[in-house]
């Protein structure tokens, strides 16, 4: 293996671009990161522009591509750019959280499609001059390619992304879908005119990632029956490999990226928005995360401390909506109020786990990804909580690491992706639960589910 082939990794999140040059061996040798949100309206009118001034930032800023073998792109979803015939877009993105959604009566399960459909009934000028949708990936790789495709992991995720029979249920034209390709596949080299917008060698091979919470389970080696992980971003999910389908309300089943198996999920859907709206409300925008944890953590839990709920209904996912805290005295502040948002997080986590493990899906060690995965404080306070070792990969961003295991089966050095995250997925730390803590957190926990039952119970029979 040649030590100076390198792939130049980029993940498209909801808040921010992740960029990473990866080895062939699984070494991260730079990383970067842009942040894409600017103010709370981005999320109804986001600019698809913007991802691509994100990668010429990161490229005008030096990152390395001496040896660049492949360029791998991944991104968030389900997200649909509708875009003119040479690829402009004609609307503002439909993001994934949005809430822009048309379904057809009998539900579907594509997860696109019912954007698509929102942006004909009521952007019809719009949806007229559409040529093609594209996720956010596709969207990237068309820029830097010139060529339209959609990204699905495996046959079995097709319908989930589109097919012929749903395109035509949702009353769309199917020639606006591009054709699907599977992770790893080389879509294109980049252009002459992309070279020039982006400062990228012409002729390098852009190679399908993609949906980006796939990625990361390529990346934290979570591709065997057993095997879990904790992906933590704007949204988190607690992800179970098993060759079982597991069905439960309360958990997302889907085909993993691994033919024959699923991934069971319990969906945190805000967590990251969460704690960022309370840096915001507590004025501590400037303040670092590592910051704010470590204040959070330090007060003794045996203090009466307030609540926080981030919802008081119950759903499919655990979601930031009409949150309340409780129990708020005139001696709180921010690190107090902090610790309850931060603590309600834990607890959503371990209900996850505790759904999972009613379901069969059971695992002693949880592997954390994603800008939470960074902060050791935090690390700690949540295998207290939960009771489980967290283990703590190299590469933090897993999606990047997702990415070059792509990028490796494109260059044929791995047959699939599972094969190649066995090879180059290396773990970096570990942190296991201190059981007095365990206990104590298990005390608070119980007496948070029913304060949490009780005030949802009151709140329903006002409304």
């Amino acid at each position: 293996m040649n030590a100076h082939e390198t792939f130049l990794c980029l993940d498209f999140g909801t808040s921010s671009l992740k960029v990473g040059c990866v080895t062939a061996s699984g070494e991260l040798l730079s990383f970067s990161r842009v942040h894409l949100i600017r103010s709370d309206s981005d999320i109804m009118s986001w600019p698809a522009e913007r991802w691509l001034e994100s990668v010429r930032t990161v490229i005008a800023s030096g990152i390395p591509l001496g040896g660049c073998v492949g360029i791998v792109v991944s991104g968030n979803g389900p997200t649909l750019v509708p875009v003119d015939a040479v690829g402009s877009p004609v609307h503002p993105v439909l993001l994934w959280l949005d809430g822009r959604d048309e379904r057809v009566a009998d539900e579907g399960r594509s997860f696109f499609l019912p954007k698509a459909r929102w942006l004909k009934i009521h952007r019809a000028e719009q949806y007229k001059n559409t040529r093609r949708f594209l996720g956010c990936p596709e969207y990237v790789i068309h820029a830097l390619t010139g060529r339209a495709v959609a990204i699905s992991p495996t046959e079995a995720f097709d319908e989930f992304i589109w097919t012929p029979q749903e395109i035509c249920a949702h009353g769309l034209e199917a020639d606006l879908f591009p054709e699907i390709v599977r992770p790893g596949r080389i879509v294109g080299p980049v252009s002459a005119e992309a070279a020039t917008m982006f400062g990228i060698p012409a002729g390098v091979p852009v190679i399908a990632g993609g949906p980006d919470f796939l990625m990361s389970l390529v990346g934290t080696a979570t591709v065997d029956p057993g095997t879990v992980c904790d992906r933590a971003g704007t949204s988190e999910g607690i992800n179970f490999c098993t060759d079982v389908n597991v069905a439960d309300d309360r958990l997302r089943t889907l085909p993993h990226i691994v033919p024959g198996l699923f991934n069971v999920a319990g969906i945190l859907s805000s967590t990251g928005r969460l704690f960022e709206w309370f840096r915001q409300i507590s004025g501590q925008t400037h303040v670092s995360y590592d910051t704010i944890v470590a204040k959070a953590a330090a007060i003794s839990g045996a203090t009466q401390l307030p609540q926080f709920f981030p919802a008081l209904h119950r759903g499919a996912s655990w979601e930031f909506s009409r949150g309340m805290f409780i129990e708020l005295g005139a001696g709180h502040g921010p690190a107090e109020m902090g610790r309850a948002v931060i603590e309600s997080i834990g607890y959503a986590v371990r209900e996850a786990v505790e759904i999972l493990e009613e379901n069969g899906c059971t695992a002693d060690r949880i592997t954390v990804c994603g800008g939470q995965a960074k902060n050791g404080v935090w690390n700690q306070m949540k295998a207290d909580i939960v009771g489980r070792v967290l283990e703590v990969p190299e590469i933090e961003d897993a999606e990047l690491l997702g990415d070059a295991c792509a990028g490796l089966v494109a260059i044929g050095r791995y047959p699939d992706v599972a094969s190649a995250a066995r090879a180059v997925y290396r773990p970096k730390q570990r942190f296991y639960p201190v059981e007095a803590n365990h206990r104590e957190f298990s005390r608070l926990y119980t007496r948070y589910r029913e304060l949490y039952r009780r005030f949802s119970t009151a709140l329903a029979q006002t409304q």
